[in-house]
């Protein structure tokens, strides 16, 4: 339990209940520490919480806190991921969610629940841009959305290999979500709204009945919004954790998340298998905004679901690190750029197992291995031209130190040339730049002059003239490390 948690649950029980409370991280914490809360409030005032799972409509909840209860002495709700408080960055997941309800089936003028759910989740996102959708027709509302926001989410990405919706799609889900605005309105739903937010606000300056209170459980929220400041300044912002990218690879904060679940289910997990665990289930977020070390909501929750099963299999106490393996299909993170930078140092088995491992975990592995054909690519294009660089400029072959290689040769490397042509590697990051002038460096002349034809022949390979595409892609990276490891 974090201490903001045991703070919070304190002071309830010495009496000090405030009307509104938010517990924001990971679903996989934050819904919990949420229950636990609810469940100090209920019993503080004689009551059961009553909870809500990512509600279509949050109006309904605030109006019914509002009211004085005829049946209990008082009403306590756990709302868990309304996205109130979320940031435009979480639009194109909320839409994703809406997305996997379409088409509307229009055969009866009530909305299926999933109908009802995917509308809210629409709703909401036409919310975080304030847009009201019943200011103009269903079409003309969608058209106000960013493009961005309709190009796809974290899931679409991973799912098609990173890939966002091309223009002709776009215009698809637009029209689709167009239909589904047509009867969320008809059916009266409107999601949560700027007055929503407002009633939040006021039931924080002027409370509720007595007894009464709401505890948000947020994934995503706006650090700088106005009424998270509030909630923070009043200690009734609860923040239990997240997992995120850790400095050097590997993942921070799975140990809360093992914690929790261990709580949960009595059963324990040695280190190993937990970090075992952790890489063959989370990954990275590919969300527009998040950070370099955000990780994908959906794969922690893949993790606790995945933990959960390993409980209830194992025989002792303690999950070891052979069922995990056994058991937990291996579809983690994997870093294409550690594959490059494997080919660079001539480590051909650890190249290797990085890339099938990325090919299989892919939800459309044709997708994935064209993406990552696209960088090998790129790869090999700037090897050439930093060989030919080399040749021009005549800098040193041998730094090993990228602070001297970032101020002494990279400057002369990514500078115009003397008939004012710009460098082909001008705007390469000068850390990915110095890895590519390492393996430029091993491989000879000679063979690099060879790697453009190589390319182009596995880029008809793998577009249609092989039947084992895989088998072109890794001979293309066999013979790049196999130079790379005889230099």
């Amino acid at each position: 339990m974090s201490e903001a948690l045991e703070a919070v649950l304190r002071s309830i029980d010495e009496g000090q209940n405030l009307p509104l409370y938010l517990v924001a991280g990971d679903r996989v914490l934050a819904e919990p520490a949420a229950i636990q809360l609810g469940q100090a409030l209920g019993k503080s005032v004689g009551c059961e919480p009553e909870i809500h799972r990512r509600p279509a409509d949050l109006g309904s909840v605030l109006a019914d806190l509002k009211t004085y209860s005829l049946f209990a002495p008082a009403k306590v709700v756990v709302v868990v991921e309304s996205s109130v408080l979320a940031d435009s960055g979480a639009a194109a997941d909320l839409l994703d969610e809406a997305v996997e309800a379409l088409p509307v089936g229009r055969e009866t003028v009530e909305l299926s629940t999933a109908e009802r759910r995917a509308a809210g989740r629409l709703l909401q996102t036409l919310r975080l841009f304030q847009i009201d959708p019943a200011t103009a027709a269903p079409e003309e509302v969608l058209s106000s959305l960013p493009p961005w926001a309709l190009k796809g989410g974290t899931r679409y990405r991973q799912a098609h290999g990173n890939r966002p919706r091309g223009p002709r799609q776009v215009e698809e889900v637009r029209a689709q979500l167009a239909e589904l605005l047509d009867a969320a309105l008809s059916n009266g739903l409107r999601g949560w709204a700027d007055t929503d937010v407002g009633e939040l606000v006021d039931a924080v300056e002027r409370g509720l009945p007595d007894g009464h209170a709401l505890v948000l459980a947020e994934s995503a929220v706006a650090k700088q919004h106005p009424l998270v400041e509030t909630l923070q300044a009043q200690d009734a912002l609860v923040a239990v954790g997240r997992v995120a990218v850790a400095k050097g690879g590997g993942w921070q904060g799975v140990e809360l998340l093992s914690g929790e679940l261990q709580r949960e289910t009595g059963v324990g997990i040695a280190g190993p298998a937990l970090q075992e665990l952790a890489r063959r289930t989370i990954v990275r977020s590919t969300a527009r905004g998040s950070g370099p070390d955000a990780v994908d909501a959906d794969s922690t929750a893949r993790f606790a679901a995945e933990y959960r099963k390993l409980a209830t299999m194992v025989s002792g106490d303690s999950i070891d690190r052979q069922l995990v393996e056994a058991t937990v299909e291996d579809r983690g993170d994997e870093d294409a750029w550690k594959i490059l930078d494997a080919i660079g140092a001539g480590d051909l088995q650890d190249a290797l197992h990085r890339m099938h491992r990325l090919l299989s975990s892919a939800e459309d592995p044709i997708a994935a291995r064209l993406s990552f054909f696209s960088l090998i690519a790129s790869f090999g294009r700037q090897l050439a031209a930093v060989v030919a660089l080399l040749e021009c400029t005549g800098v040193p072959r041998n730094e090993t130190s990228y602070p001297r290689f970032k101020t002494q040769i990279a400057p002369a490397l990514q500078s115009d040339t003397a008939e004012g042509l710009k460098s082909p590697v001008a705007k390469l990051h000068p850390y990915r730049l110095f890895r590519v002038y390492q393996t430029a460096c091993k491989i000879p002349a000679s063979e690099i002059a060879d790697l453009p034809s190589r390319i182009l022949q596995t880029e008809l390979r793998l577009k249609g003239e092989s039947s084992e595409p895989d088998a072109a892609l890794t001979a293309l990276i066999c013979d790049l490390a196999s130079a790379s490891h005889r230099a």
